[in-house]
């Protein structure tokens, strides 16, 4: 008996640092010490965890204990247990359990007056005596032992129902599988004309957002009004000849030295001139010069030149007076060319205003993408009808046009959606999309004519669907090995039962800790 080990537990230790001890040992008999107010002999439930600890690993406890209710408690679950160390050591007899018509009551025996007090646990007709060690307890009066009796009763029902509950328990660590999905290709196409996105033709709605325009600017008139009068006078005819009249007929032509020409506006005659005493004779004609405008005014005695035809030797002309009101006045004037030039700067104006509006997107909804390509520009309206301003006798003028610009806006959250949607086709059945991996490009769009393609790409995440409670339900009272095999099913799974001895899944859901971990790449099937 001397080489078998003996263990000695605290007041305090759990049945969990019981059950430890008896796992390290190596021997196959032992013996567990438990000292008064051990938290073991509190309850029959720990004396029968221990026990089948120890039948599980082909192991042989007894119980020494000095208080005989933890001795009585022991014996309850078939364990072998002794009074004192010394008596285990020298290989006294362990008493067995007790039937059910049995019961243990400690009789108080007299020894000599120089030896310490004891008693022996005297059991009903039949048993063996256990001694007690240490000095026996006074006797109680039998009401008081009753009531004891009465509330360690209670005490041992209430902490064996809580010793129900608080065991066993089951740990369960759950990693989902996940797979990926995609990447997936998908044209999807913002019409106009659609209203709602559809992801069976992959097409979301576009929006034709409108801006009003106005421009006004101040043009310069290229043109000129050009006018002119002719300059007037007269001029007097000398006859010298006497051999006869001259007759200078209305339209005939005199003119400067420098050829500045006039028109005779009249008939004149000039009679031949006298012999005796000899005299030229003179006649007198209105003219007109010849050409409009300023040349015509030419100092008196400028005009020289008879009509052609006419013998200059005896016949002379001359203005004795300045001719005068030749004018020239050259003003701006509008032209159809210059109308027609506004109008074409003024279109671009309106052009680019519009490309300044949707480049600051001001007024867009939230989210929207405006596409310059799509860009429209309505029928301009001049501020006033350009007919009325050619041949307006001005350096400059006013003109504006005013129109309405209208562009395409996409919301980018329609095409994620549709892209979202096509993920979500994918999933097997009972797996969700993982929200945080959706990863969506919508790519360059192309633009064609009133309709924006998006060439979006999109890739994503499934794992299985996993319902707590509802898994929490289904694993009740399941042994471990189908626990495993339908928690493999969702993913990698760690599953960890207490104590060691337990196999299955407590139905108490309480008992069940379950804790849902990152995903796992689920493993390719094995070839």
């Amino acid at each position: 008996m001397t080489d078998t080990p003996i263990l000695y537990l605290d007041a305090d230790d759990e049945i969990t640092s019981a059950a430890a001890r008896i796992r390290d040992t190596d021997a196959e008999r032992m013996a567990l010490v438990l000292p008064y107010g051990s938290r073991l002999a509190t309850s029959r439930i720990n004396f029968r965890l221990l026990a089948r600890e120890a039948a599980d690993r082909g192991k042989i406890i007894e119980i020494v204990a000095a208080d005989a209710s933890a001795r009585a408690l022991a014996m309850t679950a078939g364990l072998a247990v002794h009074p004192s160390v010394s008596a285990f050591e020298a290989g006294a007899t362990a008493a067995t359990a007790p039937s059910a018509a049995t019961e243990a009551v400690p009789t108080p025996v007299a020894t000599s007056a120089d030896a310490p007090t004891s008693a022996i646990l005297v059991p009903k007709a039949g048993s063996t005596p256990v001694p007690v060690v240490g000095r026996a307890r006074p006797p109680m009066r039998p009401r008081t032992a009753a009531g004891i009796a009465i509330a360690l009763l209670v005490v041992l029902v209430i902490l064996g129902l809580a010793a129900f509950t608080v065991l066993p328990s089951a740990t369960i660590t759950l990693s989902p599988w996940s797979e990926t999905i995609g990447p997936l290709t998908a044209d999807i196409v913002a019409d106009p004309t659609a209203t709602v996105a559809d992801p069976t033709t992959l097409t979301v709605p576009a929006t034709r957002l409108t801006f009003p325009l106005a421009v006004l600017q101040t043009f310069q008139a290229t043109g000129s009004n050009v006018t002119e009068t002719n300059a007037t006078g007269s001029v007097t005819f000398q006859n010298c000849d006497t051999g006869g009249n001259v007759t200078i007929p209305a339209g005939a032509r005199v003119a400067t030295a420098n050829g500045i020409g006039f028109i005779t506006q009249s008939k004149v005659m000039i009679r031949r001139a006298l012999v005796f005493p000899f005299s030229c004779r003179t006649g007198s004609v209105s003219v007109v010069a010849q050409s409009p405008g300023t040349d015509g005014n030419v100092p008196a005695g400028a005009i020289t030149k008879i009509p052609p035809g006419y013998d200059p030797i005896v016949l002379t002309v001359t203005n004795q007076n300045p001719t005068t009101g030749g004018t020239h006045t050259d003003l701006p004037q509008i032209t159809q060319g210059d109308v027609d030039g506004a109008i074409a700067t003024l279109t671009a104006a309106l052009s680019t205003s519009l490309d300044q509006q949707i480049a600051t997107a001001t007024n867009v909804p939230p989210g929207t993408t405006l596409y310059l390509g799509t860009k429209q520009l309505g029928t301009a309206t001049p501020t006033i009808d350009p007919t009325t301003l050619v041949g307006l006798m001005q350096a400059s003028f006013d003109l504006g046009l005013n129109a309405q610009g209208t562009v395409l806006g996409v919301d980018s959250s329609a095409v994620k959606a549709i892209a979202k949607q096509r993920l979500q086709a994918q999933l097997k059945p009972g797996w969700t999309l993982d929200p945080a991996s959706i990863s969506i490009d919508a790519g360059n769009p192309s633009v064609v004519g009133s309709v924006v393609t998006f060439h979006a790409s999109m890739t994503g995440t499934e794992t299985p669907t996993i319902d707590q409670q509802a898994l929490l339900s289904q694993l009740e009272g399941l042994g471990a090995p189908e626990a495993r095999a339908k928690l493999a099913d969702l993913g990698q799974a760690d599953l960890q039962l207490w104590p060691g001895w337990v196999t299955t899944i407590p139905s108490n859901a309480s008992r069940v800790t379950l804790t849902i971990g990152s995903p796992v790449p689920l493993p390719s099937p094995t070839p």
